[in-house]
């Protein structure tokens, strides 16, 4: 039977008591930062110009896990702990969650929520509400995917708040512009053996106790069974947890419509607040140091979103000489959008740190990548030809670093044009240049 055991359930319900009084439900959820809106009253637009064109790209939206629960080190090890006995109560209330979650996440995996399908449907409403001159009767726009089955529902949720009829057809699939991190064996290698692991280090060290997973742990098992796990089996262990708690958000609808209640799913009163924020912290800083501007925002961590840039300064161009499109709409991935904020100099997603341990005094996941992240570029033009650009990061107005303007947040297309040109041009790539070659040779 694939039932919760009743009165595993019932300890869940019943139990008042938590690790510590919880007073940071809305705090450290990193990427997993369910989409608001950053900016919801805007600056008027100079007189005599009005919207023409968008480009658009954006992360999914909010999602089911993408990695079957069972297959996970800390799933493993409470059904090997619960057959020797060796779980305390506070490990009956995490294994009846853990399969909880199972139950709910294995039919979904990798797929938007409910949620997600509302935060993409709400940005595309609002797009199209915000830009009514763009969008009359008969437009059309261009959709890009990637080839994971989250981007395509997310564009078509979003096609959906847009009043735009989709068509699975329509969307194109194109993973040098929108996945280029998967791509490039120099960003790859990065990844693995960069030296992004010294920063990562040095921010572990002040900020996690050594004995940090394992109080973790010693909180779920009992001593004698506890005391045969490694470090790293400790670390993973923690890690699906938290992995386990920042999820919930996302899939508040699906745990309603199953027939269960958010305690019955509630990891985080099993982890004081204080871990939280160091588990929180941490992952950030994963994001940031291998994503992000890091410490050198011209890092290759950065650069490989240059196939991104050269494709919305082409369609950006394509709408001037040929008007035949009023949106290019792209979904994607957090590591689609982190850098590409970085390469654009937007504020708030671009300084470079000096100090890793301030980190987040110039960077925060949960503003920069939350789930349903997006970039926007609106398009204006006057009756004499004359074009101005504004962007939006998280639907907030942001401003471009190095290139400033008297009319912010509104900037001259011509400048922005030349701004990034010349970034490119520092870079030996061209806009007729191709961008799998280049990735392929990124160094």
């Amino acid at each position: 039977m694939n039932r919760i055991a009743p009165f595993v359930l019932f300890i869940i319900s019943v139990c008042s008591l938590s690790v510590q009084a919880q007073t940071c439900a809305d705090k450290y959820w990193g990427t997993k930062t369910v989409y608001q809106p950053q900016q919801t009253k805007y600056t008027a637009i100079p007189k005599g110009y009005h919207p023409v064109y968008i480009n658009y790209v954006g992360r999914h939206g909010s999602r089911h896990l993408t990695k079957d629960v069972a297959g996970t080190l800390a799933y493993t090890l409470l059904q090997k702990a619960d057959s020797a006995k060796a779980l305390t109560p506070e490990g009956y209330k995490l294994k009846a969650m853990v399969d909880l979650l199972q139950k709910i996440e294995k039919p979904l995996l990798k797929s938007i929520s409910l949620r997600g399908a509302e935060e993409l449907q709400s940005i595309g409403e609002r797009m199209r509400l915000r830009n009514t001159g763009i969008f009359k009767p008969g437009y059309k726009v261009s959709v890009t995917i990637t080839k994971e089955e989250r981007t395509k529902q997310s564009a078509e949720a979003f096609l959906k708040g847009l009043q735009y009829p989709p068509d699975g057809n329509d969307a194109r699939i194109d993973n040098d512009m929108l996945r280029f991190f998967s791509i490039a064996p120099a960003y790859l290698d990065f990844e693995k053996n960069g030296d992004w692991k010294v920063q990562m280090e040095k921010l572990t060290k002040v900020n996690k106790p050594n004995d940090f997973d394992s109080k973790i742990i010693n909180r779920f098992f009992t001593k004698a069974f506890s005391s045969q796990l490694n470090s790293n089996t400790q670390y993973e262990f923690t890690d699906d947890i938290f992995g386990f708690s920042s999820i919930t958000n996302s899939i508040q609808k699906e745990i309603s419509n199953a027939g269960y209640t958010s305690s019955q799913l509630d990891f985080r009163s099993l982890i004081t607040c204080d871990e939280l924020r160091v588990l929180d912290l941490l992952a950030s800083a994963d994001d940031f140091l291998k994503k992000g501007s890091a410490l050198n925002a011209d890092g290759i961590q950065v650069r490989d979103a240059v196939p991104l840039l050269v494709s919305f300064i082409n369609t950006t161009d394509a709408y001037i000489q040929k008007q035949n499109l009023v949106a290019d709409l792209r979904f994607a991935h957090a590591e689609t959008i982190a850098p590409f904020a970085a390469l654009l100099g937007l504020s708030g997603a671009s300084k470079p740190t000096t100090n890793i341990l301030q980190y987040e005094k110039v960077w925060q996941a949960s503003k920069v990548i939350p789930l349903s992240s997006n970039i926007q570029w609106v398009l204006f033009k006057d009756s004499k030809q004359n074009y101005l650009i504004k962007f939006f990061l998280n639907e907030k107005e942001v401003s471009i670093g190095g290139l400033s303007t008297p009319i912010f947040p509104y900037y001259k297309w011509n400048a922005v044009r030349a701004h990034y040109l010349n970034k490119l041009k520092k870079l030996h790539v061209e806009l007729t240049g191709n961008m799998h070659e280049y990735l392929l040779n990124l160094r």
